[in-house]
């Protein structure tokens, strides 16, 4: 009897703390950072950046898993799935290293037009790549599927001012 109201208490406890404060919300993309050609060669070109996330919960979590896919200037270039864990702070920003390495001969596969995109980014000095898909974050024991869908610019870091 002792037992189960002690159980009845903690269950009661938990409802009342957890209506106080609304429950725990969903962590939240904010962007990629520091995105940049690691190395690059005809068979392979490696990308590393940092995903930028805040967590609004006054309490601490986990990211445990990343799902995302990526795309190279329209061109479907490959997929980032893991499993992790990434401590992930109470009320503040967090930072998830994000690296990944794929064929540049994707680029060129069923792809209609690349030579023009090509052509046009390195004219322009910068690829479009997309980050679309969702990672994972427990808090309170709670998984929460943050979702992804982020575009940016990355220079090429060429110097096209001599090419005329």
């Amino acid at each position: 009897m002792k037992g189960y109201c002690l159980f009845k208490l903690t269950i009661g406890s938990l409802i009342l703390i957890s209506g106080c404060m609304g429950g725990p919300k969903s962590p939240s993309f904010i962007n990629l950072d520091n995105v940049k050609i690691v190395s690059a060669n005809a068979s392979k070109v490696v990308l590393q950046g940092d995903a930028i996330f805040n967590n609004p919960n006054a309490i601490a979590g986990k990211l445990t898993k990343t799902d995302i896919h990526i795309k190279i200037n329209d061109a479907d270039i490959t997929d980032i799935e893991q499993t992790t864990s990434i401590d992930v702070p109470k009320n503040s920003n967090f930072t998830v290293p994000v690296n990944f390495s794929f064929n540049p001969k994707k680029l060129t596969q069923d792809n209609d037009g690349f030579l023009q995109n090509a052509i046009k980014s390195f004219l322009s000095n910068e690829l479009a790549i997309e980050y679309a898909g969702y990672v994972t974050i427990e808090v309170l024991g709670i998984g929460f599927d943050v979702p992804i869908d982020y575009t940016e610019k990355v220079s090429l870091g060429l110097n096209n001012e001599n090419i005329n």
